[in-house]
Formats: structure tokens, sequence, C-alpha cells
């Protein structure tokens, strides 16, 4: 390997690293948030170059019981639907409320869907491990839960996931009405992944840093010699 081959292979992993820090830092500022996904960072070769991506970690988080009874949380695969200005958008985070006009609404406010379009909520209704909104022992709509074939990738910065082109299914998860998923960010984990990106792009960079010397001496001493 010749030294522009080193220079470029040190500086292509300092941006991988970099990228993976983005990711792991992502993560950690995200330990507490509900329903949150951890995102894994996987680096694969293509024609002689690294190429990057992300995705969400199908991995349950911990419940929290919260009593109340437009908190929701699903235990399985899947995730809520929302109706936002943007089309349809996906996410884990249960803590709806209901709007001025009746709705059940995402912290975000945007309304969340279920069978029949956006889903009332009247005074004294329930959700079921099904998903059916109860009034008494009447179900007159059901949350829209959805299943995808792959992992989604990385979602927004309000953790609202768009469907990019997977195959949607009806999923099977059991909704828990009056509790909260926690976060799946494992925070050790996470830590112990962020000293060693950072080692890794240390590394890259002192072998950069040597390259970039190695190349200067080239060019300066080489000459003085011949003349």
């Amino acid at each position: 390997m010749d030294l522009s081959d080193a220079l470029s292979t040190a500086a292509g992993g300092m941006h991988v690293q970099s990228d993976k820090l983005d990711v792991i830092a992502e993560n950690l500022a995200n330990a507490s948030t509900t329903g949150y996904r951890a995102r894994t960072f996987e680096v694969a070769a293509s024609s002689g170059s690294l190429r990057s991506s992300t995705a969400s970690v199908e991995s349950q988080g911990a419940l929290r019981r919260t009593g109340v009874s437009t908190d929701v949380a699903l235990v399985g695969p899947g995730y809520f639907c929302l109706a936002t200005p943007d089309g349809v958008r996906y996410t884990r985070d249960g803590r709806f409320s209901v709007d001025a006009d009746g709705y059940l609404a995402s912290a975000q406010g945007h309304r969340v869907l279920g069978s029949f379009g956006a889903v009332r909520f009247p005074h004294g209704a329930s959700i079921d491990a099904a998903g059916n909104v109860m009034t008494g022992k009447r179900a007159f709509d059901r949350l829209r839960i959805a299943a995808f074939d792959r992992p989604l990738q990385s979602g927004d910065s309000s953790g609202l996931f768009a469907e990019m082109r997977r195959v949607i299914s009806r999923s099977p998860a059991r909704v828990q009405s009056g509790f909260l998923e926690d976060s799946g960010v494992d925070a050790i984990s996470q830590m112990t992944a962020l000293i060693t990106a950072q080692r890794a792009f240390e590394a890259n960079q002192k072998s950069v840093q040597q390259a970039d010397e190695t190349l200067k001496r080239v060019v300066t001493d080489v000459p003085a010699v011949r003349s």
C-alpha cells in the first residue's frame, strides 16, 4: 500500500468512526426517551469504499406503569401509526392524550390512526390488549399497529419513522394500557462502544498524521538531495 492509499484508508476510517460516534451520541441522548429504539451502525465494503447505514434495534424496552388510560405500550414488534403533515409516521412512544376535538393524539400533537382514520376517544373509553378502543363492552375502533419486514431506518428528531419501502402488515403485538415503554438504550454498552469508537478514530487520525508527515518529507527532502 503506497502513501496515498494509506492516507485515503485512514481518512475513510476517521469518517466512519465519526458517523458511528454520532449514532452513539444520539442513543445516549435518548437513554430516557419513552419508546426510543436504539440505533445500530453498520459498515460494509462496496466497490473499494466503505458504506455505512443505521437501523433501529428491534428489542423490547422495559414497561413502566403510569395508570393513565391513554398511555399505552406495545409488547412485541410493531409501531403505532400517526397522521402527520408529512404523511403517516410510526412510533413506539405511547404517550397519548385526548385533544380539544376528542381525538387521541401523540405527545407531538399528531392524531393516532385506527381502522377508520383518526381515533376518537370519548370520556370513559379504554383500550384493551388487542388495541380495541372500548366504551363499556363495545369496540368502536382499533388502533392501527404496523409491523415491517425489515428494521426501520433512523427516525427524525421527534423519534418518528417513515415507512421507507418496507412491507407493512398488522402487528401481533399486545397493547398494554396504563403503561409506557422505556427507552431500549443500554447506556453501559453504549458508553463502551463510545470509548472503542473514540480510540479507533484517534488511531486513524495518527495514521493520517504520519502519512501526511511522510509525504511532506518526500516533497521537501527528495528535491533537496537531488540538488
